[in-house]
């Protein structure tokens, strides 16, 4: 049972992950794919410390107390938790992940493969170490998958240097002179 309510924290927090993701690609393209405006406006807007980013974070503490490591319930709560914050944000942007922006699509896939690749990466590890247990290996995954939410922003702004996307004062230039 731990193990299934380990895999229900990983989906939850995945979900919450590109709920999260989806809000900060719409802004990072609405301060005009610019990282540099974007840090600016999310420090101006304190969004780098707000309840939906310390959420996952509390989230994230309490996966480590002792109560969650012994008990299944507690995870499941925990779960419960970032599938009601996912479920509210969508609700509150009228169940939109993304706008129809040019990049949004190709951003909002690139990162969450480099997600998926890390917590994989992570997830086999933690199986091949001494411990090996397939509760500690799904204890571990979805623990690294609840860190995730709370850097979505530092995740956009590294899957536009990936992918190289550019302001779009750049993107509107007439490539032909």
């Amino acid at each position: 049972m731990n193990v299934m309510a380990n895999l229900a924290l990983l989906v939850a927090a995945l979900l919450d992950m590109v709920v999260l993701l989806g809000a900060d690609i719409t802004d990072h393209r609405n301060n005009g794919h610019s990282n540099s405006k974007y840090y600016n406006w999310l420090n101006k807007n304190s969004e780098l410390m707000s309840a939906k980013r310390l959420l996952p974070l509390a989230v994230f503490l309490g996966t480590f107390t002792t109560m969650a490591q012994e008990s299944w319930m507690v995870v499941m709560i925990l779960a419960a938790v970032l599938l009601a914050q996912s479920i509210y944000l969508l609700w509150q942007r009228q169940w939109k992940l993304l706008d129809n922006g040019k990049n949004a699509g190709r951003m909002l896939f690139t990162a969450t493969f480099i997600v998926l690749s890390a917590i994989f990466g992570i997830g086999l590890s933690a199986l091949r170490s001494s411990v090996g247990t397939t509760l500690f290996a799904s204890r571990v995954t979805s623990m690294a998958a609840v860190m995730i939410p709370p850097i979505t922003w530092l995740l956009t702004m590294l899957t536009a240097w990936v992918l190289r996307i550019r302001s779009d004062v750049n993107d509107s230039a007439d490539p032909n002179p």
